[in-house]
């Protein structure tokens, strides 16, 4: 696993081009198969389409991507045969929430998702709905809607931060601070209570994350690395 990251970013310049991808034209069949496998063990998961990154800079204090579509089970299909095509990365919107106590609240994914029981910031894959008219790909509103569904906290009553990018091999996490007047078991309460509510059941609860000694194999590294940025300072 190689991991790198860019704290502070300023300015990020996220285009869709209208591409699709070749590798799942390519692979259709083999797709498919894959993903009928999948849903037959998980029959909750939904192929919808999602956004793909193609290629990205990074220079000073700004990152420029450049973004295709293709569906989920083509993406489920990459990630499960180790990258074959490398010149893609899945690239995601993520929040940091971060508590007036100075922990972090992180989600825990339910059994009906395909990454059941792993820990990482709430939200999600960026999608067709987050592409402007001018191909322009909000990332933020991507992280403001999933922050909400999948907890129930407004972004709005949050004071807004820096992003981080955070690469970890064919990953590349966009990260957006995110700081609550409130302590973090009163944050790790109302999301638990919207948890029980929802009808999607993204989530099965919410983690509070005050050390770095909670890093365990249920946290991606990407999650992990914002952790010990916080946490271990």
């Amino acid at each position: 696993m190689t991991i790198q990251v860019k704290f502070k970013v300023a300015k990020l310049d996220l285009r869709h081009t209208g591409d699709r991808w070749a590798f799942a034209e390519r692979e259709r069949a083999r797709i498919d198969a894959h993903w009928a496998r999948i849903t037959e063990a998980n029959p909750s998961l939904w192929n919808g389409e999602v956004l793909m990154c193609h290629s990205v800079e990074v220079s000073d204090s700004a990152l420029a991507a450049r973004f295709l579509t293709t569906d989920y089970a083509s993406f489920v299909a990459w990630r499960d045969w180790g990258w074959p095509d490398r010149s893609v990365s899945n690239c995601f919107g993520s929040a940091i929430v971060v508590s007036k106590d100075n922990a972090l609240i992180y989600g825990r994914m339910s059994n009906k998702t395909l990454n059941a029981g792993q820990v990482y910031p709430p939200g999600g894959s960026l999608e067709p709905r987050d592409i402007a008219p001018d191909g322009f790909v909000d990332v933020e509103g991507s992280i403001v809607r999933e922050l909400e569904e999948e907890t129930g906290l407004n972004a709005r009553e949050a004071h807004s931060g820096e992003w981080i990018a955070v690469f970890e091999d064919q990953k590349l996490a966009l990260a957006k601070i995110l700081r609550f007047d409130l302590p973090a078991d009163a944050i790790a309460a109302r999301a638990g209570l919207h948890i029980a509510e929802a009808q999607e059941e993204e989530l099965a609860g919410v983690e509070v994350i005050r050390s770095a000694s909670q890093i365990d194999s249920t946290m991606p590294g990407f999650a992990a690395e914002i952790v010990r940025h916080f946490l271990e300072r």
